[in-house]
């Protein structure tokens, strides 16, 4: 189907309206004109300068001066420390025998007022020193001794305290030379490693001896003090370690005689006892005598 053309026409534009459209769009693009060439005098006359990278700035510690842990922990008022009391310690007590009755020679073995015989040799000495009469041996199989120059009566109790300072693993003896009349005498030998026995001798020369016993009542080895003593009555020979009786033995060799003290070494290079405090008493008489 077709439509038929229609009438309707637009409105033909007029000269006027034409000239005054003309007039404002030249005015516009002048206004826009004038405005860039504005904006480019304003940008042309500032400079900009490029900006310069930045240094990275690393952190600076400041060191802190080191602070004691005590002043960290609160503070606490002072206290007045107590002062502790003396603890008690156990002293053995020592007790010599009933048969001792009364002291009749002392010596505190602080020199040599009561005129020991002292001998010193190439591998050997006896001398007073810091209040002990020291015994020092410098080689194996070595005796060395020394002897009171007055006889006691037959019964009696010797006493003295010893200190081991030097002392082999061996069968190293140390002790109490009694009833001794020169060409024989006796001796309590005691060894390092709590050991004991009854020596006599023939001069220099052992001539017997009982078994060796062990006790526990002595302090062993190196450095160690103890107390010594034998009890003559008759021809009984009784034994003390520290107050307690340890053995006996019977000999009737020998009735009297004068007292002494030695050490021996067996293999040992260096042997070293000091003595103190050496006392006799009188004994009283066994029942029966």
């Amino acid at each position: 189907m077709r439509f038929p053309r229609s009438s309707f026409q637009p409105p033909a534009r007029t000269a006027g309206r034409a000239d005054r459209e003309g007039r404002d769009g030249l005015r516009a693009l002048v206004g826009i004109t004038s405005i860039v060439i504005l904006a480019g005098g304003f940008l042309s006359g500032c400079r900009i300068e490029p900006l310069a990278p930045t240094a990275e700035l690393s952190p600076t510690l400041t060191p802190t001066a080191e602070q004691p842990l005590s002043s960290l922990l609160p503070t606490l008022d002072e206290v007045t420390p107590e002062t502790p009391a003396p603890t008690a310690t156990l002293t053995p007590m020592i007790t010599r025998p009933a048969a001792a009755v009364a002291r009749i020679f002392y010596d505190a073995l602080d020199d040599n007022s009561s005129g020991w015989t002292l001998r010193k040799t190439e591998v050997g000495s006896a001398a007073f020193a810091n209040g002990w009469l020291v015994f020092t041996v410098g080689a194996p199989y070595t005796s060395l001794s020394s002897t009171l120059p007055k006889d006691f009566p037959s019964d009696i109790y010797i006493e003295v305290t010893a200190q081991t300072i030097l002392c082999g693993a061996g069968v190293d003896t140390f002790g109490i030379i009694f009833r001794n009349q020169g060409d024989h005498s006796y001796r309590f030998a005691v060894t390092c490693r709590g050991r004991l026995r009854m020596e006599r001798y023939a001069g220099n020369t052992l001539e017997g001896a009982t078994a060796w016993q062990d006790t526990l009542g002595l302090l062993q080895g190196a450095p160690a003090t103890n107390q010594i003593g034998v009890l003559l009555q008759g021809t009984t020979f009784r034994f003390f370690v520290n107050g307690a009786e340890v053995f006996s033995n019977h000999d009737p060799v020998s009735a009297s005689g004068g007292v002494g003290l030695f050490v021996e070494s067996e293999k040992s290079q260096m042997l070293s006892v000091g003595f103190d405090n050496l006392a006799v008493y009188s004994v009283a008489s066994s029942p029966g005598s």
